[in-house]
């Protein structure tokens, strides 16, 4: 199990490096691991949802264990297009105040470096509005 662990880790690395998605995942935590723990603690006919994201390279699922147990899968982004009309109503209504989660405001031509920010996870920055020049 460890030796395949490691190879499935080389696989997954991005070459030349040991970090992925600026530097926040590092190949050893184990999503593959996660995917099979997963598909493992199911019980047949459930559902498996995956969230989060995945590098293009990661190519290992345990498709045979979740064939076999009938597993249904749910997987992808966000679906912004079916929550947004509600979303657009809410705001609308009063009864949400999206700029509540703005934290950080940022010019347009600065979106680079925000979302480098963002990426690392930095202290206070939640959410960041982008500003196009007047």
């Amino acid at each position: 199990m460890k030796g395949q662990f490691k190879q499935e880790q080389k696989e997954v690395a991005l070459e030349g490096t040991n970090a992925t998605w600026g530097g926040n995942w590092t190949p050893g935590d184990a999503p593959s691991q996660v995917l099979q723990w997963g598909v493992q603690a199911l019980a047949k006919a459930g559902t498996f949802s995956i969230i989060g994201v995945y590098p293009e390279t990661m190519t290992r699922f345990p498709i045979g264990m979740a064939m076999l147990k009938n597993l249904s899968l749910q997987m992808g982004n966000c679906p912004h297009r079916k929550y947004l009309p509600r979303l657009i109503d809410l705001v609308k209504e009063g009864k949400v105040d999206p700029t509540r989660v703005l934290t950080q405001v940022e010019a347009m031509t600065d979106a680079v470096e925000a979302y480098k920010a963002f990426d690392k996870r930095k202290a206070g920055w939640v959410k960041v509005e982008l500003r196009p020049a007047a």
